[in-house]
């Protein structure tokens, strides 16, 4: 490509006509603006003009924008845009977004092209932007975004950021805390509108008694119904002998974690049983705040299970009450 410089008695219909203007002049005249005839009017009330010229082989910021977000988007993102060469992806549904940060990173290491997410494993809305993809300069060789396609196709079909939809998951909530009518009231309304928004197919939600028997009952609820997923309230995580924990051997299952590395929500604790996965959390007063369980349910609802979930990872970002906020679902 050629830079140009155009003084004001240089500037004719001849001169500019295809050219990429290379400065901000005012509305009509931006950066990344493809002059023509219609142009030169304005064009001549400014004493210089900065344009480029383009090559074979050269590439318009828009177009190398649109195809670099093309290289990077996988399954349920939209393209909109380009505008001034960034193109946005924005996500189809509401659901669990997934970024490959490392191939992220290798592509933002090619100077005048950038690629920006939201953060892995966050649960987003449908319609909200969630990936840009911006060319820095007016026009860059096609040899550049040829690379960087290369690169994202490196990360195999799934596209550095893909969206993970979620599932309809039946889910039973068992709580073995005494609450008060206003307590409960409250719970109850937290749990609807934080399951509520994942689209949960809730089963019940069950007060139960802190006792064998009535934790076991629940637990064979769960499995006569087909519940794919329990979320349980009220245990004690550090008691081993806790009816939450020890009903859930004697009905067939196991527990996988206790604990989380975030605060709050570092006594949750996880288990399976059969098919379902089971979420256990220390008090019902956890679900009226962001805690680490907010950061669990995305990937349990995209994935139907817990095993896509590096818990180990939690802790990078994990002290949660100083950062609470965009991490976590947009529940309304």
């Amino acid at each position: 490509m050629k830079v140009l410089r155009l003084r004001g008695e240089a500037i004719s219909e001849t001169a500019v006509t295809g050219h990429i203007l290379s400065h901000d002049l005012g509305p009509g005249l931006r950066k990344g603006t493809r002059l023509g005839a219609e142009h030169v009017p304005a064009l001549r009330h400014f004493p210089e003009l900065h344009v480029v010229e383009l090559e074979p082989g050269d590439l318009h910021e828009d177009e190398a924008g649109r195809r670099l977000a093309c290289a990077v988007a996988g399954p349920g993102l939209r393209l909109e845009g380009p505008v001034q060469s960034q193109a946005r992806l924005v996500a189809e549904s509401r659901g669990l977004l997934r970024v490959d940060r490392e191939a992220v990173v290798r592509l933002n290491r090619l100077s005048a092209l950038s690629i920006f997410t939201l953060v892995d494993g966050q649960a987003v809305e449908a319609g909200e932007d969630v990936a840009g993809a911006k060319v820095t300069p007016v026009a860059v060789s096609a040899r550049l975004v040829v690379e960087a396609e290369q690169l994202a196709a490196q990360a195999g079909d799934q596209g550095l950021v893909r969206l993970l939809p979620f599932g309809r998951l039946r889910t039973l909530v068992v709580v073995t805390e005494r609450l008060k009518p206003k307590a409960r009231d409250l719970f109850f309304a937290a749990v609807s509108r934080k399951l509520g928004w994942f689209g949960a197919d809730l089963i019940g939600l069950r007060e139960v008694a802190r006792d064998q028997a009535a934790v076991r009952a629940a637990y064979d609820e769960a499995g006569r119904t087909g519940a794919e997923l329990i979320v349980f309230a009220g245990a004690s995580s550090i008691d081993p002998l806790d009816p939450a924990y020890s009903e859930l051997r004697a009905a067939g299952g196991h527990l996988i974690r206790q604990g989380a590395p975030a605060h709050p929500g570092s006594m949750l604790w996880v288990g399976r049983l059969q098919e379902a996965t089971v979420l256990g959390v220390a008090s019902c007063a956890g679900f009226g705040k962001d805690t680490s369980l907010d950061l669990v349910l995305p990937f349990v609802f995209a994935y139907g299970s817990i095993d896509e979930l590096d818990f180990a990872q939690l802790g990078y970002g994990g002290l949660i009450e100083k950062a609470a906020g965009r991490r976590f679902p947009p529940y309304s």
